[in-house]
């Protein structure tokens, strides 16, 4: 029998594995503008989660939120964590649609540091002795990289803050994974919807080949599960370890940028990326051993 923090682990994994595979799917979509993507993408979520809702009769669960009079902040950080997403998922498919998942994979990189400093600065987490030398080599890696582009990548940087900032505040909110997804993805679908409007004669939905439908199916794999799984991993495990977990995506979306898309690679990438891979390697195998002996 797993606990709740090994099953919060798995979670997590598994998020960050169908972030990273997004890569692949969400070029199909580039006969759409960024933002109309960003937009489809959160009313499939949203539908999702409603869904969800629907069939699990967790409608207790949502009541109970705006209820809770001992944390009246929960709504905010909701709104917070939304706004915050939508930022991040904008950067990160104009990345995409702009060919540049390389410099979009560095700033993810840049997420767990973030992370691991938010962590240990608001939730007091330890760090011990492997997991200091594998943000020391983390540091080393991502300020290689840095260095390398010449002039500071803005795009990836905000991909990696927004992100981590996400995680943050998923962290604080602490509630029903589903009710979290349905709530955020309903905070921005009026302002979803008005872009659709005003961008999209045919609002994106009406007229399209049937495999345009497929594909917004599609987009919950990539958006709503995930997005659901991590929520729940916030609430079971560390924000330190969530940090490390957030490697996963970025190094899948470098492998497939350049073996599937062939962007070109740099030879500072050649250094970069491997030490990041190492330092996760050695933060893995610490997480292992402390699963093994019921530490974690």
């Amino acid at each position: 029998m797993l606990t709740k923090q090994q099953n919060g682990l798995i979670c997590c994994i598994t998020a960050q594995t169908l972030w990273g595979l997004g890569v692949v799917f969400w070029p199909l979509l580039n006969y759409l503008p960024p933002i109309t993507v960003l937009c489809l993408r959160l009313f499939c979520s949203l539908l999702f989660a409603g869904l969800l809702i629907l069939y699990t009769k967790q409608f207790n669960n949502i009541k109970a939120i705006f209820k809770d009079t001992k944390n009246k902040s929960i709504i905010r950080n909701i709104f917070f964590a939304a706004t915050i997403l939508a930022v991040n998922w904008g950067c990160y498919l104009y990345a995409l649609h702009t060919k540049q998942a390389i410099e979009a994979s560095l700033g993810y990189y840049i997420t767990p540091i973030i992370s691991i400093l938010l962590g240990r600065i608001f939730f007091n987490d330890i760090l011990n002795r492997y997991q200091v030398i594998a943000i020391i080599l983390v540091l080393i890696g991502v300020t290689s990289g840095i260095i390398s582009y010449g002039h500071i990548p803005y795009l990836g940087l905000a991909i990696g803050t927004t992100f981590a900032l996400y995680g943050f505040f998923s962290k604080l909110i602490n509630a029903n994974a589903i009710s979290v997804l349905f709530l955020e993805t309903l905070i921005l679908s009026p302002f979803c919807l008005g872009w659709i409007i005003y961008t999209e004669p045919q609002y994106a939905i009406f007229g399209y080949h049937y495999s345009h439908y497929i594909l917004l199916v599609g987009t919950i794999f990539f958006t709503g599960i995930p997005l659901m799984l991590f929520s729940y991993a916030t609430t079971t495990i560390s924000l330190t370890t969530i940090g490390f977990m957030l490697y996963i995506a970025p190094s899948i979306n470098f492998i497939f940028a350049v073996f599937y898309h062939g962007e070109p690679i740099k030879a500072s990438d050649y250094i970069t990326f491997p030490i990041v891979w190492i330092a996760l390697a050695i933060y893995s195998l610490d997480m292992f051993y402390k699963i093994k002996t019921k530490k974690v």
